[in-house]
């Protein structure tokens, strides 16, 4: 989640020293992942990183880099506990999936059986609306203003909270048909961990703690709580007019199963090992988990979104993806199944997209996912008109785009408003490539390498035979 959380104080403090890091036993043996990633952190101003890489389910590689802790210079490690963000929808999504498996639910419920005082509006919404973005409620977030209404006392304590606070998002007005499109959704994630509490009878960390954290061993994931104390936490950081400020922690009664949840790249090394195997969830729960919505009509979606993933086939490889942002921190887990091919990295810096991180360095074991190199563009002006159009999404002009319906429907949604204005962080883009070309049923994706400011990235748009763009991916 990206929350602006301006009632919490920022203290400024200079990176002492951090220099020093890149220099120390760390890199002594530094390997192409160690050096991309140090390349990678002094680009964005990263204070710390973890890495985890995992084949068929073992870890291959493990690391920490920088520090956890500015103020106390402590190294980041593998077992550094950083906040996680919206990673924490899989967690989300795989309870309601225990649920289902156990016959307490099913994804086809409408949600006004668990939320009886719901709006009438809301009465042809199910679980799986929620699950996948499609239900059309509101994304608070994004709602300018929206997080003001959220108060945290000196006891961390948030209101309104609990009943309350579900009272407040039934006002939130639905800004679609449920499938008529797809919206990135916090809003959604924090009603189905309300209705895991009402299925299960146990607090949302308190089942997943009994149904996955315990059962894999991974001690270290949980509430991100400031109340408790967490052996080995790092504090979040953003970067702001030359320097580095502390940042929030993103505390559960504002994200809750959206987005508050703490782990490390090992946990997290357990949790993909557990998913390579049918001993939390079933063959059959993963496959529905890792099918693509579809809109109402059976079109393409703005995203391929599963439960609690974002869905893709990367060069010839599917994927299985997510990433997460909270005030002071930025992660992403990718995930190359058919290759047995993982990568988790979990930083202590906000505001920023490492997705083409995880990309770059799986491609360091599975060179096929490479995207270093240009290839001829046959068709310069289609190129032309994609850079176009991401320069206009990023300043939130959307109109005149030859878009499908959906995209042009996620365009006037509050998520869809500021989906893409992150992305470039204000700088112009200064170059723009063709990757790659992939045949897909009805049309191409396009990848194209694109340098804004000094971050190197990758953008993919999806075009169907009209030359419509029917998605656009930040990966």
């Amino acid at each position: 989640m990206r929350e602006d959380m301006t009632t919490t104080r920022r203290i400024s403090v200079q990176l002492i020293g951090f220099a020093v890091v890149f220099a120390t036993s760390a890199f002594a043996n530094a390997d192409s992942v160690d050096r991309y990633i140090a390349e990678q952190m002094r680009l964005k101003n990263a204070p710390g990183v973890a890495v985890a890489v995992v084949k068929d389910g073992k870890v291959i590689k493990s690391a920490g880099y920088g520090l956890s802790n500015i103020e106390t210079n402590t190294r980041a490690t593998a077992d550094t506990v950083f906040e996680i963000g919206s990673v924490t929808k899989q967690f989300t999504a795989a309870a309601i999936m225990l649920l289902a498996q156990d016959g307490k639910l099913a994804v086809s419920d409408t949600i006004g059986k668990y939320f009886p005082d719901a709006p009438e509006s809301w009465n042809k919404i199910t679980i799986r609306h929620l699950l996948t973005h499609t239900s059309g409620i509101q994304n608070h977030v994004e709602v300018p203003g929206y997080l003001d209404r959220f108060k945290t006392d000196l006891s961390f304590r948030t209101t309104p909270a609990g009943e309350e606070k579900l009272r407040m998002f039934f006002e939130l007005p639905l800004e679609f048909e449920a499938s008529k499109t797809w919206a990135y959704d916090n809003t959604g994630y924090i009603l189905l961990g309300h209705i895991i509490e009402k299925v299960s009878g146990d607090s949302y960390y308190e089942y997943l703690d009994e149904r996955i954290f315990n059962p894999l061993g991974m001690a270290n994931t949980r509430s991100t709580s400031p109340l408790q104390v967490v052996k080995g936490r790092a504090s979040g950081y953003g970067w702001a007019n030359g320097k580095f400020e502390n940042r929030p922690t993103l505390l559960p009664g504002i994200a809750f199963s959206a987005g508050a949840m703490l782990s490390t790249v090992i946990d997290m090394a357990k949790w993909d090992a557990a998913l390579h195997t049918d001993r939390i969830l079933t063959a059959e729960s993963k496959k529905v988990m890792w099918d693509a919505a579809r809109a109402n009509d059976g079109s393409t979606l703005p995203f391929d979104h599963g439960f609690g993933w974002f869905l893709d086939n990367y060069r010839g490889h599917r994927l299985v993806q997510h990433s997460g942002a909270t005030p002071g921190f930025s992660s992403v887990f990718y995930r190359f199944p058919d290759a047995g091919l993982s990568v988790i990295i979990l930083t202590n810096f906000a505001g920023t997209s490492i997705d083409h991180w995880a990309i770059d360095v799986a491609a360091k074991y599975l060179p096929s996912l490479d995207r270093s190199k240009a290839i001829r563009d046959t068709d310069p002006s289609l190129t032309a008109q994609h850079r176009s159009m991401l320069t206009a999404l990023a300043d939130q002009k959307f109109d005149g785009h030859n878009v499908t319906p959906q995209m042009d429907m996620l365009f006037k949604t509050a998520t869809g408003a500021s989906l893409f204005s992150w992305y470039l962080d204000g700088s112009p883009i200064k170059s723009f490539e063709l990757s790659s070309i992939e045949k897909r049923p009805g049309g191409q994706m396009r990848r194209y390498r694109a340098m804004a400011g000094k971050n190197l990235f990758e953008v993919s748009f999806l075009a169907n035979d009209e030359n419509r763009v029917a998605q656009i991916l930040w990966w």
